[in-house]
């Protein structure tokens, strides 16, 4: 067995030798550094102050302790609670650790082959022929950095992808939050209505017990009553509905609804009104999706010049111990090289060019995007402003006026129980419409700071990603 022991030290000994280079040349895979950076970059952006990579480092599955489920609920607190809470977040950090193996993978070579050959004679004769080969592939030695090039901005633009993903969620959380404050604002209001319909109601059919009134205004005024009653209960389960939703943004999709929502519409809102162009200047500076999509145009290209070098053959060296039959041993060495006439690599450069198009035209498609996001929010937040004003300094203002002095006029018999109730339901839908145009304020507000890359208070520079590749 002498032969076995002798072909064994020389592979093990070749072993050793592209084990220390596999050692001294691979990649982390550890993903801490780069869920570190992602949350770098989500703080400032998502409108609460607690820090992502807290929020990160505790169990999504275990209730955040920012919020008990009994106590009054603020905007920031949900944000906090869906940081910690909401899987769809730490999918996406799975991402992140699945671009990070695939980095630490391209950096490794492909490992050795080991052949093995025993033969006996076929003509009755002595001794017994062996072989022992051992064959590594070395086209990855000039593939390796255009392989971890690619490989490293995929990694960059999955980070940014997934800090984007937390922003838009933040941005999620807040849209639900304010139409959460509306329902409940709505409640407010049709249960002012109850109230003063009630008292129509009651005074109309007083009148009317005297003689001085006909029936038929108090049935008018007892449709009007069980009509705001009616849409009280409607905006009760509204505000559940709103709750529901939130709760499942925070990942507490089963908490109880049995708490209050601290907060009012337009508070987070700036009073001064933004530059159009100095916007679009800032979201197609700091936006974390377009950055990713400037990534993905490097990727491209160190994709390009890998397919670039499949035309180049491949290359194998090999080294091998040999026995005969007549029990003669030798160390062999040798190559493979491909030929590539079947396969020259066109098709792959053709796709590789085609994918590097793709990603030029992606991100020229998100800029377009952005641009015409923060025009479109822009707008509609100064078109709900103005109708927030419009209605409440002069309609909803005015419309009050007229119905204390229509309670007044009608006691007095000036006007009738026709024109009062009608002055009442002017009232009610003129504060539904302004609660309307308060909440479109908000949504827009909220749109117009994701569509900057999610808050005003950034500093404009472009998102920065290094990707560490200490091992």
């Amino acid at each position: 067995m002498n032969f076995i022991k002798n072909a064994t030290r020389h592979l093990i000994t070749t072993s050793c030798m592209l084990a220390t280079i596999t050692l001294v040349g691979c990649i982390s895979a550890n993903p801490l550094p780069d869920r570190m950076q992602a949350a770098r970059l989500v703080d400032g952006r998502t409108g609460s102050d607690t820090p992502a990579q807290n929020a990160w480092e505790l169990e999504f599955l275990k209730p955040s302790d920012a919020w008990d489920g009994l106590a009054p609920l603020t905007m920031e607190i949900a944000i906090t609670v869906t940081l910690q809470n909401d899987p769809d977040l730490r999918l996406e950090l799975t991402r992140v650790a699945e671009a990070r193996a695939a980095l630490a993978q391209s950096s490794l070579p492909p490992n050795p082959v080991i052949g093995v050959a025993l033969g006996a004679p076929i003509d009755g004769g002595g001794g017994a022929p062996a072989m022992v080969e051992l064959m590594q592939q070395l086209t990855w030695l000039w593939t390796m950095e255009d392989r971890i090039d690619l490989q490293d901005e995929r990694l960059a633009a999955t980070i940014l992808s997934a800090a984007q993903r937390t922003v838009d969620r933040a941005s999620e959380v807040r849209s639900a939050f304010a139409r959460a404050l509306a329902a409940r604002d709505l409640i407010e209001i049709e249960t002012a209505y109850i109230e003063t319909t009630a008292g129509t109601y009651e005074l109309v059919k007083a009148l009317a017990d005297v003689g001085e009134l006909p029936m038929v205004d108090v049935d008018r005024a007892l449709i009007d009553q069980r009509s705001a009653e009616a849409d009280r209960i409607d905006a009760v389960r509204e505000l559940s509905n709103r709750k529901f939703e939130l709760l499942r943004l925070m990942g507490w999709p089963d908490q109880s609804t049995r708490w209050k929502l601290s907060g009012e519409l337009e508070d987070e809102q700036e009073s001064r009104i933004p530059d159009e162009n100095e916007t679009i200047l800032r979201a197609l500076t700091i936006r974390l999706d377009i950055e990713a999509n400037r990534r993905r145009i490097e990727a491209a290209e160190a994709e390009a010049r890998l397919a670039g070098l499949s035309r180049i053959p491949e290359v194998g060296v090999g080294l091998g111990w040999r026995r005969n039959l007549s029990d003669r041993q030798a160390i062999t060495t040798g190559a493979t090289i491909s030929i590539p006439i079947l396969d020259d690599g066109y098709a792959r450069v053709a796709g590789a060019s085609a994918r590097l198009e793709a990603a030029h035209l992606a991100l020229a498609v998100a800029e377009e995007n952005a641009v015409e996001e923060v025009r479109l929010s822009l707008n509609q937040w100064l078109q709900a402003r103005e109708q927030v004003e419009a209605y409440d300094m002069g309609l909803v203002r005015a419309a009050r006026t007229v119905v204390r002095r229509s309670e007044s006029a009608f006691k007095a018999g000036a006007v009738n129980a026709t024109e009062l109730l009608l002055t009442q339901r002017r009232l009610i839908t003129l504060e539904r419409r302004l609660l309307e145009e308060r909440l479109d304020s908000d949504l827009a507000w909220i749109k117009l700071e994701n569509a900057v890359g999610g808050s005003f208070e950034i500093p404009l520079e472009t998102p920065q990603v290094r990707v560490e590749k200490n091992s």
